[in-house]
């Protein structure tokens, strides 16, 4: 691909032009099935710092020409709901345009890692040792407060929350979400909203963070699956593992009926410390939706719990 130069569609007040090298000479700090995440350093102005972008679009080497068409569209549509959204918490939209072969790229802000990546080489470094509790929960905090966000002043479910969706900047100075390519709109209630919707929205997410409720033919979609999917990144902390079911990895989610267990604690000796990460976990991954707390609340609690770390 040539680089090229493009008029920015943001959000903001920009009026410059940007350009986007071919993919070879960027960095590349990401990847999924037929997307690529690059570090895009822009050149700088007199007297003033511009930080990196990432840059999000498809690998044009991709074959498959229906799913590479799946993933340029998600692109875009990421690209429509993440400039909607302003938070903390919350991965920031830089910009977006299209190549001249019509390949869409989204430009947003640079963290350091995801979450994902800092666990697998947390455990080649130090073995099964979990992360301290004051860790877990200031990530549980951040991303609870990103999924309050989300579920109560845009009324959007997020329907992907795993650890590689989660981005780090430094130490965990701060943990923001990312990924927005699946979001379903919702009703005040935190129900799926149909009127908002072609008829026929599914939950996508990824099949070993799926809550229960939507393993089956005929999905019920709440905020509560968010919840599911966000105490498993809480067992991912501690277990240093995804929560691999080989069941779910072997089918595809939207045509069985599975009926899904939460995933047992990791076989170490998990001290008194640990009390509240387990017990939010537990209330987060129940079977019974209707049992699990709402993110507001667990703003709240991660809150309080966290006063007596400072």
């Amino acid at each position: 691909m040539d680089g090229f130069k493009t008029p920015l569609k943001c959000n903001k007040k920009m009026s410059s032009v940007v350009y986007i090298p071919p993919s070879p000479q960027m960095k590349k700090i990401g990847c999924g099935t037929g997307v690529g995440v690059y570090e895009l350093q822009r050149s700088p102005l007199p007297d003033k710092f511009r930080s990196p972008w990432a840059v999000k679009k498809l690998i044009k080497s991709f074959k498959n020409r229906d799913y590479a068409k799946f993933v340029n569209d998600r692109v875009q549509s990421e690209a429509e709901i993440l400039r909607k959204l302003d938070h903390p918490n919350i991965v920031g939209f830089r910009a977006f345009t299209i190549d001249k072969d019509g390949t869409n790229i989204l430009a947003m802000e640079e963290c350091s890692s995801s979450l994902g990546d800092l666990i697998e080489c947390r455990l080649d470094y130090l073995g099964e040792v979990p992360y301290p509790p004051e860790t877990i929960l200031n990530v549980s905090h951040d991303i609870a407060k990103a999924l309050d966000y989300l579920h109560n002043k845009m009324f959007l479910l997020h329907c992907d929350i795993k650890s590689f969706n989660i981005l780090v900047k430094g130490e965990f100075e701060i943990c923001k979400l990312c990924d927005f390519g699946v979001c379903l709109p919702l009703t005040e209630s935190g129900e799926l909203d149909f009127t908002k919707t072609d008829g026929e929205a599914e939950y996508t997410g990824t099949p070993c963070w799926c809550p229960p409720e939507v393993l089956k033919s005929n999905q019920e979609i709440t905020t509560k699956a968010d919840i599911y999917s966000f105490g498993l990144v809480m067992w991912e902390m501690l277990a240093l593992s995804p929560p691999i079911d080989d069941e779910l990895v072997e089918e595809n989610v939207t045509d069985v009926n599975i009926e899904r267990k939460r995933p047992d604690l990791p076989d170490i000796d998990l001290g008194p410390e640990y009390n509240l990460v387990l017990e939010m976990y537990f209330c987060c991954t129940a079977f019974e939706k209707h049992k699990r707390p709402a993110a507001h609340d667990l703003v709240g609690v991660l809150h309080d719990s966290l006063q007596k770390y400072k």
